[in-house]
């Protein structure tokens, strides 16, 4: 069976959200990590609410018309952040190449790969929601937020 790259693009976004669950960890937190699928926060530690969102590099026509714009986030409609459920975006990086390996022994699937040098880039959700632009967004059919990388890397915390 061959299986397609763009299958394993549910496990990035889960392997998005537990890269930062797993920060929170080693900085002393005690995250609790509810995943992608509802409303809000990806993942809850203490008084901080995280989306997890997976950055995507920008095409190179996009890098023609946006210079040092190095990555994207998709956000339909640039629809903002209600700060009552997230209170911080976290922006994830995931190692350009990563292979992922499947194991299949008739009954239990295995599904590994590396993501050691994955970088983490942590935002206050008001702060990203001020990048986000709704109206011109639905105008002109945005998909995604593309992302001045100077901006991203003050942000980066792993």
């Amino acid at each position: 069976m061959q299986i397609e790259d763009s299958a394993f693009s549910p496990i990035r976004s889960f392997l998005g959200e537990y890269v930062v669950a797993a920060w929170r960890e080693a900085q002393g937190g005690s995250p609790v990590l509810f995943g992608g699928r509802r409303a809000g926060h990806d993942i809850s530690d203490r008084d901080m609410l995280i989306d997890a969102k997976i950055l995507v590099p920008t095409t190179p026509s996009e890098l023609r018309t946006w210079p040092g714009h190095d990555w994207k986030v998709a956000r339909d409609g640039h629809a903002h952040f209600n700060p009552e459920k997230t209170t911080h975006i976290a922006l994830v990086a995931l190692p350009e190449y990563m292979p992922f390996e499947l194991v299949d022994d008739g009954g239990r699937v295995s599904i590994s790969t590396i993501y050691k040098d994955a970088q983490i880039f942590l935002v206050a959700v008001d702060e990203f929601n001020d990048l986000l632009d709704p109206v011109a967004a639905t105008a002109e059919g945005w998909r995604y937020l593309i992302l001045e990388t100077s901006w991203l890397h003050r942000h980066r915390v792993q």
